[in-house]
């Protein structure tokens, strides 16, 4: 598992690239899609990032989530996948990242120690959840 969780960190800081053609400041949803998304659901959501094709099933076009549940970005479901309390096979025998343990990792990682669970820790966690949700809801197509 940690081995894992240093290959996302790592492919993370990889991906820190500009987003924006005109230079705008990205939104901190924005950067989050472009580190831990990007890569597999590519750079508009449409499921043809540059990881893509080395996966057993294709990510999905997570920019149609709207259109496909009746006109409505199912926030609560997208956050229950993104947190892994909602965990889908996407990688054959191993699941989606769960962000959620994974930004609770680094948390720990960052602290130099397991401090357990925290509630500041927590409030950190859901923001970044949070933001990367409003991201995936901006991006949604019509």
């Amino acid at each position: 598992m940690k081995s894992i969780l240093r290959m996302f960190a790592a492919m993370g800081l990889l991906l820190l690239v500009p987003l924006t053609a005109s230079g705008a400041k990205p939104s901190f949803g924005q950067r989050e899609f472009a580190t831990r998304c990007q890569m597999c659901h590519g750079p508009a959501g449409r499921g043809d990032g540059w990881l893509a094709d080395q996966l057993i099933r294709r990510p999905p076009t997570i920019s149609l989530l709207a259109r496909k549940n009746g006109g409505v970005f199912p926030r609560e479901q997208v956050a229950r996948i993104i947190d892994g309390r909602s965990p889908i096979k996407l990688h054959g025998p191993t699941e989606m990242p769960a962000w959620g343990n994974i930004y609770r990792a680094e948390i720990d990682a960052a602290a130099g120690t397991r401090r357990g669970v925290r509630e500041e820790d927590e409030v950190n966690v859901s923001y970044r959840i949070q933001a990367l949700i409003e991201y995936l809801a901006s991006i949604q197509e019509q």
